[in-house]
């Protein structure tokens, strides 16, 4: 039997209240009532938006979420992980700051900002996972935590990726600092002798004491560096970088076996929301303002594999092509979901049901 994925439409410029009630509706027609127990934990993992971007998930789009939720006695809370790059999200203080400044505080979502992965993204799990490129994979820590999980994902464009939606919010998305650092790169990070002022706080902070002084600046020994990026995360001067050489197909993959191994754990306890709405070339760790193609609607599924899938094929048949050609035709899309499909993640061909 084919998986389902159901989809509303949701027309450009459409009344907010209208898509509020949409979302409840899709909610209840996807079979998410009886998802969730009374007194059960229920992480929503999606994505705050970066400064300055305004064309992430709405902060009262995700709201309607937690409402149902809660309704079936749920105890629900947002939670999300840091990223590598310097920003106002590479801590958790930071990061739960700006997601309050977007709308996404508890006096309006009536739910807590739990981080996955702790104060600097530091805090995970090691699964083991036989992949493609993995034997185990490090997730953030507290991503198996919750009884029952929502992926509530925005579909972009994606610079290395092609598409991002519900896989790479999986799996990029819950992965902690060093699984991120391994899905993008297979080489050290290294300092920038022009940045580095020698202060020693990576020096100091170090867990494979990898890094020295030479020459009055930091440096990493790449035979002691064990990838976990704390270098990244503690350098308040942006003088440690990192070669994002990896070909798209690796990164995707990689990506793809993060998310399996949660998928795995977390076997029928995960559920999957996606907005193809405000999409745009890039993520919403970008500070992109320019929609690439007016609003479609929202796809909702127990299946990662077949709404990624279902969110390729909608983008094409309202926009002539998919999201991912619109952004980044240099890459396929197809590689990421392909491979989940091959770890037995889900399945490529489903039935779309559409919701009035």
């Amino acid at each position: 039997m084919k998986p389902q994925v159901f989809f509303i439409r949701v027309a450009e410029g459409e009344d907010d209240g209208a898509v509020e009630r949409k979302i409840g509706r899709l909610y209840s027609s996807a079979g998410f009532d009886p998802f969730v127990a009374k007194g059960e934990t229920v992480a929503m993992k999606t994505h705050f938006g970066e400064k300055g971007n305004t064309t992430h998930i709405r902060a009262n789009h995700v709201r309607q979420i937690i409402k149902k939720i809660k309704a079936a006695g749920g105890k629900p809370y947002l939670t999300e992980t840091s990223v590598l790059y310097k920003s106002k999200r590479s801590n958790a203080l930071d990061h739960i700051l700006l997601a309050i400044e977007h709308g996404f505080g508890y006096d309006k979502m009536g739910a807590p900002i739990i981080m996955a992965d702790g104060f600097l993204g530091n805090w995970e799990r090691e699964i083991e996972i036989n992949g493609e490129y993995y034997t185990s994979v490090s997730v953030a820590g507290d991503a198996l935590a919750p009884d029952k999980l929502f992926i509530v994902s925005h579909a972009t464009g994606h610079l290395a990726s092609g598409l991002g939606a519900a896989l790479k919010n999986l799996g990029m998305g819950l992965s902690s600092r060093k699984g991120k650092l391994n899905q993008h790169s297979q080489a050290a990070p290294a300092v920038k002798p022009t940045a580095c002022t020698l202060c020693g706080k990576c020096i100091r902070w170090c867990p494979a004491e990898a890094v020295v002084e030479r020459d009055g600046k930091a440096f990493i020994l790449t035979e002691k560096c064990i990838g976990c990026g704390e270098c990244i995360a503690v350098c308040a001067f942006d003088a440690v970088g990192f070669e994002w050489d990896q070909t798209s197909e690796v990164l995707q993959k990689k990506m793809v076996e993060h998310a399996c191994a949660i998928c795995r754990e977390k076997k029928d306890r995960i559920a999957y929301v996606t907005f193809l709405t405000s999409m745009t070339r890039d993520c919403d760790c970008m500070t992109s303002k320019t929609k690439l193609i007016d609003d479609i609607g929202i796809v909702a599924s127990f299946d990662p594999v077949a709404i990624d899938t279902a969110t390729l094929d909608l983008t094409a048949r309202f926009a002539g092509e998919n999201l991912s050609r619109l952004s980044y035709p240099q890459y396929d899309p197809l590689v990421q979901v392909r491979h989940a499909e091959k770890l037995g993640m889900g399945s490529m061909a489903y039935e779309l049901v559409e919701v009035e």
